[in-house]
């Protein structure tokens, strides 16, 4: 008798946890937060302010994502790098996108990018220049991929620089940059 009440407790925990989790709340939307850059997963350098997202599951809190950003406007133009991360191991990311469309998604000023070079590879990135039409300068871009995973991959990096007004972005700059970008 007493193992059959041991029995019905342990299922009635086991039934109530189980609905508990399933009950949590699914995060869909991205909320940018500042933080401290020591904080954050992109390596950055003096004069970028740094920003997280919280933690954006998907339905069934399986897929689970979190972004990161460091940006700001230094003596070489402006920067911003960007981390889009899966948070656990049933999560990856695709680049079903373009290089030049997914910069586009990622600049500020993506609307008014324009005249996009042919993709080019440095260092494990696909990199393309373009021209800010908005801002009358002369940027460039690149995407890097993590590891794979699933079908896709563990986190994608991409990155924006663009030349101060008047100027314009050299091969070694360009490549300096794509060498700086990385994780911490």
């Amino acid at each position: 008798m007493r193992a059959v009440i041991r029995l019905v407790f342990f299922l009635s925990c086991l039934t109530l946890s189980l609905a508990w989790a399933g009950a949590a709340p699914t995060q869909t939307t991205y909320n940018w937060s500042d933080i401290d850059c020591r904080q954050s997963r992109i390596a950055f350098w003096p004069g970028l302010r740094c920003k997280t997202t919280n933690v954006v599951t998907t339905e069934g809190n399986v897929g689970a994502f979190r972004r990161w950003s460091v940006e700001g406007t230094t003596s070489e133009g402006y920067i911003h790098i960007f981390l889009w991360e899966a948070q656990n191991s049933f999560s990856y990311l695709t680049t079903d996108e373009t290089t030049a469309d997914f910069l586009k998604w990622m600049y500020v000023n993506g609307q008014s990018a324009s005249g996009f070079s042919p993709v080019a590879r440095f260092h494990e990135a696909d990199y393309s220049t373009f021209s800010d039409t908005r801002q009358a300068r002369t940027c460039a871009g690149f995407r890097r991929i993590g590891n794979q995973r699933r079908g896709g991959y563990d986190w994608i990096m991409g990155g924006i620089v663009c030349a101060p007004p008047g100027r314009t972005l050299t091969n070694d700059q360009l490549a300096r940059f794509i060498d700086r970008a990385r994780l911490q």
